[in-house]
């Protein structure tokens, strides 16, 4: 716990008083809320008001104008997001009764403040966090590889595929695409949304990795996303911590509420995906353009599901094998679309979009389609092993080729000094 308060303190020593409080303030709350219903509202206005001040008044490292000469200077804390939705889901889990008050001080405020996953995740659940704090953690030769093998799986994601296909963009396309001809957005799109990917799968597991080395599972975070089907299945893929969160806390509750209120099954339909992605674009930030791009997924979702009005849907390996291809593909086209206004203001991911079908000279950059096909070779190997550390199981002449060449791409890429922040520590 101290560990892990002295890393939050090296990004800022503001950020452990909010940190601690927050922590006090929910555990308090935890040991009254067990079927108290006005409990845990005040605890979750309490949570979201600190996420609303931090984060959604507009001054994300903005300054106030108090008076001449005087300003105050708000600073978001990193990890601030998930830290509150993790509270959030502790109390409503003890309200339910589904899970036990903790009693433990020091246990609950490590499960908010446990360093590998505080600055993005994943969003654990108390009710599989804690327990682990409670039983002897064995920590041998096995684990050791197991939790090495996703570090380095997770550096190499990050530093040498997800920030060289960051950095491979002309910065100029994201303000002036109307300068570039189709093939180029496209190139550049592609190699947006597999360098995002990377950035976020590559950070959770060297977070999943070091917290093996103390014998704690954390939370699969990514599950091959682009192999999805269809909208529903990419969303059980990526980001599955926060998925299954709002899945769980918003999408099956209104639900509940809709079937029990006559609302019909139209409804049932249209609301819950439609109110539970526009708070997931709400919670990446508090822009037109994160609204735009939670609401374009929802209706992604409503339209997928539209056909079970009058036929029961056939889940994706059911399907025939030509089905399933082309639910890849075209599930692959409109989430890549959808990046746009993830990364842009809307009137230019507008123009952006406009520019993929202006046309203009073929262009194809290897060194992105390079980068994409390992992308997608490392994502194979690890879904027909079903685990990241697939290599484990490999002989040992083909472990250490694998070895060699990743830190040699490593070490490539150190040398270079190619910088990226990842992406997500900004939510």
């Amino acid at each position: 716990l101290l560990a892990s308060f002295a890393f939050y303190a090296t990004w800022a020593l503001e950020f452990v008083l909010t940190l601690a409080l927050l922590s006090l303030a929910n555990y308090a709350i935890g040991l009254r809320v067990a079927g108290r219903r006005g409990w845990l509202w005040f605890g979750i206005a309490l949570n979201l008001l600190a996420l609303a001040f931090f984060k959604y008044s507009g001054f994300f490292l903005a300054r106030w104008p108090l008076a001449e000469g005087l300003e105050l200077q708000i600073l978001l804390p990193v990890g601030l997001s998930f830290l509150v939705l993790q509270a959030i889901s502790y109390l409503i889990d003890v309200q339910r009764g589904q899970s036990p008050a903790e009693r433990s001080l020091p246990d609950f405020a490590l499960y908010l403040a446990y360093f590998p996953k505080l600055l993005s995740g994943p969003l654990e659940r108390a009710k599989t966090f804690l327990p682990l704090l409670a039983r002897p953690q064995v920590v041998n030769n096995a684990v050791l590889a197991q939790a090495f093998t996703r570090i380095l799986v997770g550096f190499f994601r990050k530093k040498f595929l997800g920030d060289s296909l960051l950095l491979m963009i002309n910065p100029a396309v994201w303000s002036a695409p109307q300068e570039f001809s189709a093939a180029q957005l496209a190139v550049w799109l592609l190699a947006f949304a597999l360098g995002l990917y990377n950035d976020f799968a590559g950070y959770t597991s060297i977070a999943r990795g070091v917290s093996l080395l103390f014998g704690i599972e954390l939370t699969p975070n990514f599950q091959q996303p682009y192999f999805a089907r269809n909208l529903t299945e990419f969303w059980n893929r990526w980001h599955r911590s926060l998925s299954h969160w709002l899945r769980d806390y918003i999408y099956f509750p209104l639900a509940r509420a809709l079937r029990g209120s006559n609302a019909g099954s139209a409804a049932n339909l249209i609301l819950p995906p439609l109110v539970t992605m526009l708070v997931s674009g709400l919670w990446h930030g508090a822009s037109w353009n994160m609204l735009f791009w939670g609401g374009l997924h929802g209706l992604y979702q409503i339209a997928e599901r539209l056909p079970t009005l009058w036929r029961p849907a056939l889940p994706p390996e059911q399907q025939p094998r030509g089905r399933q291809v082309l639910g890849a593909l075209v599930t692959f086209a409109l989430v890549i679309l959808a990046w746009l206004p993830f990364q842009l203001p809307l009137p230019e991911a507008g123009r952006y979009l406009l520019g993929l079908f202006s046309g203009g000279a073929f262009w194809l950059d290897g060194r992105v389609l390079a980068l994409v096909a390992l992308t997608l070779g490392l994502d194979v190997v690890q879904a027909r092993a079903g685990e990241d550390e697939a290599f484990l199981g490999w002989p040992l002449p083909a472990r250490a080729a694998v070895l060699a060449f990743a830190l040699l791409a490593l070490l490539f890429v150190f040398q270079a000094d190619a910088k990226a922040p990842f992406i997500y520590q900004g939510f």
